[in-house]
């Protein structure tokens, strides 16, 4: 099985937190699809892109979607019930078996993990950003919140964030780096959805939906 490869490209000057993917910095980010429905034929369309500047990552997220919900309001809550984007990383090609952990729902309501990837049965092994840290990462979206009931006219939504080095920094207690010549593991998820249309980037090849499966993340490079 080939593994996914997806370059983080630099971009110079303000990356506007926006859907606006014909925007001049966000033209310059490669679009990746979440197009891997491991549990289904199909789903709805996401579309992920990814730029820094050096120090911070900007994720972009346009997902279409005909029931858009959210109920979380809580930082670190359980946003993937939700209309819910994921971006799952190591930031390193090696050392150590921890990753990060971002869910965002479609209302901007975030969680940030640095964890095992079995810490759920061990009980042990996950720090959760505290609300400083919290403070200093910049979540836009198109809904305004801060949750939302579905609507017979949905069709989509977008998410935008702006991720500092210096938050992964202390969050992860390692010198992780943004910037030019960086190499991440990492996959990209849709959730809040049934397990028929759930849909990563790197495929999961999983008799049943499991996002923290870090043995099957793809390479995340930095230009």
């Amino acid at each position: 099985m080939s593994v996914a490869t997806y370059e983080v490209r630099h971009a110079e000057g303000p990356i506007p937190l926006s859907g606006d993917a014909a925007d001049d910095a966000w033209l310059r980010a490669n679009a990746a699809h979440l197009d891997q429905f491991s549990w289904g034929e199909s789903g709805p369309d996401t579309a992920v892109r990814a730029l820094h500047d050096g120090e911070a990552l900007y994720l972009q997220f346009l997902a279409d979607d005909d029931r858009i919900h959210a109920d979380v309001t809580e930082l670190n809550g359980p946003t993937f019930e939700d209309s819910s984007v994921e971006f799952f990383a190591t930031p390193g090609p090696a050392g150590g078996t921890r990753y990060l952990n971002f869910e965002a729902n479609c209302c901007g309501t975030f969680k940030l993990g640095w964890q095992e990837p079995r810490w759920r049965e061990r009980g042990v092994g996950r720090d959760l950003v505290p609300p400083g840290l919290a403070d200093e990462i910049t979540v836009e979206t198109s809904e305004p919140g801060p949750t939302r009931d579905p609507r017979p006219d949905d069709d989509g939504w977008w998410l935008a964030a702006r991720i500092p080095e210096s938050t992964l920094r202390s969050l992860t207690g390692r010198e992780v780096t943004v910037g030019s010549g960086a190499v991440w593991r990492g996959n990209f998820y849709r959730s809040g959805v049934p397990d028929e249309r759930k849909a990563t980037w790197s495929p999961l090849p999983l008799s049943t939906p499991e996002y923290h499966s870090p043995e099957f993340f793809g390479w995340v490079e930095f230009e």
